[in-house]
């Protein structure tokens, strides 16, 4: 193996990290991603993620990968305990434990990464991840750097790596900072010292038997490279999982599904992880094929629940394309294949997930439960949270009206607004019935402004004559406590188109009140049918403004004015 070959006289300063490295072209630029890359995962413990400062970094980061593709295509660095190297040449040195991107690569178990000249920016970011969070500290909990690098699901990024021993540099780290509590500092856990003679004594080798070099054909050592792939893994784990499963059949060499369970959970965690959704499918089919007798289809079928409860949904909807509007068919078909009630797993994902693109496919999931499920959907409604309530009442709308109508019956008493913005959605395309008149009425009471404006115009427009007593008995109230002119003429309008012949009885009474009410009726009520009546078509009206513009403020006359304007407007189209 060539020797590494470092830059001539190259002083290292304190913060070796950031030797500028690289002998040719193509060094130069390797040693402008890695810098970048490092620059760029620390940054995350220096600054908060809107600093502009990260993007900063990121766009540095950016630049550097496409130059470096453009112009020598795949990024292929060789990992040593403190030096990152292209081809021979170093493009990376840091000797400082604590902060070199190589040392902790190296003593995670990696040996090699390769980003390909293809790897899109998103698979970029992803490795970004997996270093800044392998930048806070070795002490922590979280999972070594080869499960965290596996686990990304990269397509256009290879890992190599080992694992069992610890390099000879890491003798005099503390007590299982490294060594995860073996027999000493440099011993790496489950690592068992073989005796010095175990491969002795040599055997005697015949001629026949002798080792012959014979150089491997290009095409076959990329064929080798390639099955061991970080992007094959998906497919040797389904692999290995139908040979396991063939040896519970197999009477010969029998082992019982409890024993490979636990292996089976471990590609379980794997394959769901983003963008691994088809393998998800395929695993659980293999699962179902499974025949073993009763008890092992017991485990089988908890094991399968575990695809598709919350937990696992979250994970596979992180990883649908955020411009997709439905769920994908790998994950509807995931969800017919497993039997089970999975309509409270989609209601917990709704209340953990604040992204549009996730809460757009779990709605869409919701939507298939609506036929077979309403029942339990609708009784969601009342005591879910209100973004959830509102995705609930927009999937029952779009499946059931009747369904989504009797949910606001049932949660007609939550005060948010955006629960009654949905619902009146619900009401303004439902059929109008006695029920929908009587929802649509209490609406009109509403504590938020907004809402009332938007019940008032759907009455009238909709022409619903049950809720005419509710808008009735909220104007009179109303009209004591302050009605301005805009809602004044709201109420009319509503009034009149809810109910023609009785709002113009009710309009003339306000008019002309007879005897003792005379004095009694508020101004603002003659302003309300004044509003009304413009939208009335009945013979009078005329007579009825001009009445009320004559013994009222000049505000009001000044209303009447407009209203017989906008009357006589009215009447000459219905004449056209």
């Amino acid at each position: 193996m060539a020797e590494p070959v470092l830059p001539p006289e190259t002083p290292e300063p304190e913060d070796s990290g950031e030797l500028r490295l690289g002998n040719t072209a193509r060094g130069s630029a390797a040693n402008d991603v890695v810098l970048a890359l490092t620059r760029a995962a620390r940054s995350f413990l220096l600054y908060d993620a809107q600093n502009s400062a990260i993007r900063h970094f990121l766009d540095a980061l950016q630049d550097a990968v496409e130059r470096y593709s453009s112009e020598h295509g795949d990024l292929a660095l060789s990992v040593r305990p403190f030096e990152l190297l292209v081809g021979a040449e170093v493009v990376y040195l840091d000797r400082d434990r604590e902060r070199s991107l190589a040392f902790r690569l190296y003593r995670d178990g990696v040996r090699k990464i390769t980003v390909r000249a293809q790897a899109p920016w998103p698979e970029v970011l992803k490795l970004l991840e997996v270093l800044s969070i392998r930048f806070v500290g070795v002490r922590q909990a979280e999972d070594d750097m080869v499960v965290l690098l596996w686990k990304a699901g990269f397509q256009s990024i290879d890992v190599e790596a080992v694992e069992g021993f610890v390099p000879d540099e890491e003798v005099g780290v503390e007590d299982g900072e490294f060594a995860g509590g073996g027999a000493g500092p440099h011993r790496a856990a489950g690592v068992v010292d073989a005796p010095v003679d175990f491969d002795l004594p040599a055997p005697v080798l015949t001629r026949r038997a002798l080792v012959e070099h014979r150089p491997l054909p290009e095409l076959w050592r990329e064929a080798l490279v390639a099955e061991d792939a970080a992007s094959h893994l998906p497919e040797n784990c389904l692999r290995l999982t139908e040979r396991l499963l063939q040896h519970v059949h197999d009477p010969t060499n029998p082992l019982t599904f409890g024993e490979i369970l636990p292996l089976l959970r471990e590609i379980r965690d794997f394959v769901l992880t983003e963008g691994q959704l088809h393998w998800v499918l395929e695993l659980a089919r293999r699962l179902t094929s499974l025949d073993a007798g009763e008890a092992a289809a017991r485990e089988r079928d908890q094991l399968l629940l575990s695809f598709v409860d919350q937990r696992a949904l979250a994970r596979l909807v992180h990883g649908v394309p955020p411009d997709l509007h439905e769920a994908p068919a790998d994950l509807v078909g995931l969800l017919d294949l497993i039997p089970g009630d999975h309509f409270a797993a989609f209601v917990g994902v709704l209340e953990s997930e604040s992204g549009g693109s996730s809460r757009r496919v779990i709605r869409s999931l919701i939507e298939r439960c609506v036929p077979t499920e309403g029942e339990a959907v609708v009784a969601q409604v009342p005591r879910a949270s209100p973004e959830v309530a509102c995705e609930l009442l927009r999937a029952l709308r779009y499946v059931s009206l009747p369904r989504a109508v009797e949910a606001v019956k049932l949660a007609i008493g939550r005060g948010e607004i955006d629960f009654e913005f949905a619902a009146l959605r619900v009401l303004g395309v439902a059929e109008v019935t006695h029920l929908v008149g009587v929802l649509l009425g209490s609406y009109v009471g509403s504590d938020h402004h907004e809402v009332r404006a938007r019940a008032l115009e759907l009455i009238g427009k909709r022409r619903v004559r049950d809720a005419f007593p509710a808008v009735l008995e909220h104007v009179k109230r109303e009209a004591l406590h302050g009605l301005g002119p805009v809602d004044a003429e709201r109420f009319g309008v509503a009034l009149a188109g809810a109910d023609p012949a009785q709002a113009l009885v009710v309009f003339r009474e306000w008019i002309k009140p007879r005897g003792f009410f005379t004095t009694l009726v508020p101004q603002m009520l003659c302003w309300v049918a004044v509003s009304g009546l413009a939208e009335t078509q009945a013979e009078g009206v005329e007579d009825l403004i001009r009445y009320a513009g004559d013994r009222g403020s000049a505000d009001l006359q000044r209303h009447c004015t407009a209203s017989m304007v906008k009357h006589r407007r009215l009447i000459r189209g219905a004449a056209r």
